[in-house]
């Protein structure tokens, strides 16, 4: 075909031109269009790139600062609850916040996990969410009851949830609270903790707390599931994230589980995924507020917070502590400490950043700043 000459000669003519756009294009193209046509595409797709390119020496990290964050200051100081896990979430600044800290305890943690489709009915779909989200002792018991007198608790247990999550007692028993586990007894459907002959009251109120608070079945920090069927597709989403538990489950889809907590993300699947989350959940953030910021801004600056192969915040622990200049840690915060550690340890400081050169009256090295004229006398 004459069109795809005129792609091969638009690449050889270009060979600095990113082969992933000629190749959305080439594939997006009609297959009847005319030569003119498409030469005119290829013309105004190569127009639209060159005009997209930024000028070498610019203040990039400036720009992104400013476009990034006099937003912020418009975001919504409110942390926004919602009913249900499929709609709770942090929004707004105090989410940006989080992101940018790349915080690992994060005030919603939420995962979305898609199960495989073959063989799942929606019994099948329940009992997956039942396995997930964390159950405590109490969430099996009916009756509790605390013995002064032989310093024994008695707790029994409710026989249709028994069957329901299809549990056994000694079962139950294995997961109990280490600190009470060797004084627990069975006795038919129900368990007796021992208290030792010195147990006062109070004593016996706090194993049963123990007890009643011993995580028996599920994972521990699910706290929440919520079922959604999107089409053919079965989702739980959950409040609380255990990525590496979640993958060990036979139904779950292990190709399509995500979470919010870049940290998270990370030490399951690596950089490049927590990378791909700081983009995806700051542009989240921004557009569910209703602001504009150019997503070039926001790659910036999750390059910045993940090229040294770990995710760091923007915080004095993480990419300020590995600004190779002292007057640049200065700058941020604690700047007498910084400037003081780098005298003790005789470290120099060469005039290369931005804030350097404005914190000693210098020259800025960009834009028109990168060039040095030199006038020859001419004696």
């Amino acid at each position: 075909m004459v069109s795809n000459k005129l792609i091969e000669d638009f690449r050889k003519n270009n060979p600095e031109f990113p082969a992933y756009i000629i190749n959305e294009v080439e594939s997006l193209i009609p297959k009847n269009i005319k030569d003119s046509e498409l030469k005119n595409v290829l013309e105004n797709v190569l127009e639209e790139y060159d005009s997209s390119l930024i000028t070498p020496n610019e203040a990039i990290g400036v720009i992104t600062a400013q476009s990034v964050g006099e937003p912020s200051t418009q975001m919504t100081l409110n942390t926004f609850h919602f009913a249900g896990v499929a709609t709770e979430s942090v929004e707004g600044l105090p989410r940006l916040i989080e992101i940018l800290d790349a915080k690992k305890n994060l005030e919603m943690p939420i995962m979305k996990v898609y199960l495989n489709k073959k063989g799942m009915t929606e019994e099948k779909f329940k009992s997956v969410g039942d396995k997930i989200k964390e159950s405590k002792l109490s969430d099996f018991s009916s009756n509790v009851q605390v013995d002064m007198e032989q310093k024994l608790i008695k707790i029994d247990f409710d026989n249709k949830i028994l069957k329901k999550f299809k549990v056994d007692i000694e079962e139950i028993i294995s997961k109990i609270d280490k600190k009470i586990r060797k004084s627990v007894e069975i006795d038919s459907k129900s368990i007796l903790i021992k208290g030792t002959v010195n147990s006062s009251l109070k004593d016996l109120m706090g194993i049963k707390e123990l007890a009643l608070n011993s995580i028996v079945f599920g994972i521990k920090g699910i706290t929440n599931v919520s079922l959604v069927k999107e089409g053919e597709d079965y989702l739980i989403i959950t409040k609380g994230i255990a990525l590496k538990q979640i993958m060990n489950i036979e139904e779950v889809d292990s190709n399509r589980i995500y979470c919010n907590n870049v940290q998270e993300v990370y030490e399951s699947f690596g950089i490049e995924a927590a990378r791909k989350v700081i983009i995806r959940e700051m542009m989240d953030v921004v557009n569910s507020q209703g602001l504009s910021i150019n997503e070039r801004h926001v790659l910036l600056i999750a390059d910045i917070m993940t090229f040294t192969g770990e995710p760091k915040g923007m915080t004095r622990y993480g990419i300020v502590a590995s600004k190779m200049n002292v007057l640049t840690r200065a700058s941020f915060e604690t700047p007498l400490k910084h400037i003081s550690s780098g005298a003790l340890m005789h470290e120099s400081n060469k005039l290369t950043s931005i804030t350097e050169n404005v914190m000693t009256n210098q020259m800025v090295n960009v834009g028109t700043g990168m060039v040095k004229v030199s006038v020859k006398d001419r004696k």
